[in-house]
């Protein structure tokens, strides 16, 4: 179990760190490492973890340095086909729309026969762009549709009136139509967006295998009648998107029996050789199991859930293991230092767990700027990735991933409205929604979506368009439809 050292209003101690951690950080000790390790000796403050490998203690020192590099200038939010500016012609790609069009038609028409006046899967199509283009609740999503171009209404789908008019629905039809279709729509967003990364072939992990981050998240505003708060639990893509999601049902206590119906919904393609992480919960022999047998690779954290386990681990001499790998980062007004150390499992844990080939002691400690700690985090793990399959350093990048996953959470709650929300009978729909435009713009290469959003909304028929892949700027062509 992670053990933490609370920010307080005192000034912290070396005392008050865990005495759990093994890299005990001494209050005296020689500061300065032998350049036999490599480089220039560097010299470190008395409150730094020791035995840090060499790269890292550079890194780390000028992390501290009081003479840092300015930061350049704001950056341009990414655009999918180059910058749009206010002459760019753009013309819709027809291809595009009926790709989009096609993974909604999968969806089951669950209205009425009587009074269908619009085709479900362009009811469905329209919020995708009004929420990229920063309309980010029903209400404003129906303005963004009563202000859209027609030519643009009709590539998407829409029926025609007697003039050759797109019909554009009110906001009640569109919350019904999201509302009937929660489920389905999530799921054919989720493969929607994962055919877009497809196409991208985006290798930014380097040498590291494709991985999916499990970790289960409450629909804030989405409670009727006093009941529990809603979950779903989703699997995030290293590259930002959301590959598949699950509810669970409120009569359940946790999230545990939801993770195998999860990973079914994603193909075998992009499970084979995948790398799953999961919070502890997650931590079961059953999940180790499943994932075994999907030709799949689990890195789970350890903590009290699995005591036996917990202990096995802890008991390994961790004391005597030089720290193997180590990152530093400075942001925030803090610095994070990452310590790893790895070992093959013994028979004992092995007989604890199935298809088990490492553990790992990952720290992690948190100053400030100057150097004053602020708190550490201790955390065990295992994986059945052997030695050869993922270094130390791999592991590292792993789970550090999967603690990223909490900028997700926040993205929603804050950037896309949820916390906000109190739409009960849509609220599947609009995460699915809220899923998609983050996986979107990370797509784009943007890392500041509320910035991408605000751009977008500038220009609200053309910008979330080029992002969706339906429609391509156009400047040699005056007869572009939008």
């Amino acid at each position: 179990m992670p053990v933490e050292c609370a920010i307080t209003e005192r000034p912290l101690t070396i005392a008050d760190l865990p005495d759990l951690l093994p890299a005990v950080l001494e209050p005296v000790y020689d500061q300065v490492l032998p350049a036999v390790l490599g480089g220039d000796p560097v010299a470190l403050p008395a409150q730094m973890p020791t035995g840090l490998p060499a790269t890292a203690a550079a890194e780390l020192a000028a992390a501290l340095a009081p003479e840092r590099p300015a930061r350049t200038g704001r950056t341009t939010p990414a655009a999918a086909s180059g910058p749009v500016t206010a002459d760019t012609t753009v013309a819709i790609d027809e291809a595009g729309c009926a790709r989009l069009l096609g993974f909604l038609a999968q969806i089951r028409d669950r209205r009425a026969l009587r009074g269908r006046r619009y085709p479900l899967p362009y009811l469905l199509a329209l919020p995708m762009v009004a929420m990229l283009a920063c309309h980010i609740d029903i209400t404003a999503i129906a303005e963004w549709v009563s202000d859209a171009p027609a030519p643009l209404l009709l590539a998407l789908g829409a029926s025609s009136d007697r003039a050759g008019r797109p019909r554009r629905p009110d906001v009640k039809t569109i919350t019904d139509a999201l509302a009937a279709h929660g489920e389905d729509y999530d799921r054919a967003l989720c493969a929607f967006t994962a055919a877009l990364a497809r196409d991208q072939h985006r290798d930014t992990r380097g040498p590291l295998r494709r991985c999916l981050h499990v970790d289960g998240k409450a629909q804030k505003g989405a409670t009727t009648g006093g009941g529990r708060t809603p979950m779903l639990l989703s699997a995030r893509s290293d590259d930002g998107t959301i590959a598949a999601q699950h509810a669970v049902p409120v009569d359940k206590t946790n999230e545990i029996t939801v993770f195998g119906p999860l990973i079914d919904q994603i193909s075998d393609t992009d499970v084979t050789g995948t790398v799953i992480t999961a919070d502890q919960l997650h931590t079961q022999r059953e999940h180790a199991e499943y994932l075994h047998g999907r030709d799949a690779f689990y890195v789970f954290t350890v903590g009290g859930n699995q005591p036996r386990l917990f202990a096995a681990i802890d008991a390994l001499p961790w004391r005597q293991i030089a720290v193997e790998h180590a990152t530093i980062d400075r942001g925030h007004g803090r610095i994070e230092i990452r310590t790893i150390r790895t070992l093959p499992v013994t028979a004992a844990i092995a007989a604890l767990f199935p298809h088990a080939a490492q553990v790992f002691l990952l720290e992690r400690y948190i100053y400030d700027t100057a150097g004053k700690p602020l708190g550490a985090v201790a955390v065990l793990g295992i994986t059945n990735l052997t030695a050869a399959q993922a270094d130390p350093a791999a592991l590292l990048a792993y789970v550090r991933g999967h603690w990223s996953i909490e900028s997700l959470h926040w993205l929603r709650d804050v950037v896309l409205g949820e916390d906000d929300n109190r739409m009960t009978t849509a609220a599947r729909a609009m995460a699915a929604l809220r899923n998609l435009v983050i996986g979107i713009c990370r797509l784009a290469g943007t890392t500041r979506i509320s910035r991408q959003l605000r751009h977008n909304s500038r220009d609200p028929y053309r910008r979330p368009l080029i992002l969706l892949g339906l429609a391509k700027p156009a400047r040699d062509q005056p007869d572009a439809k939008t």
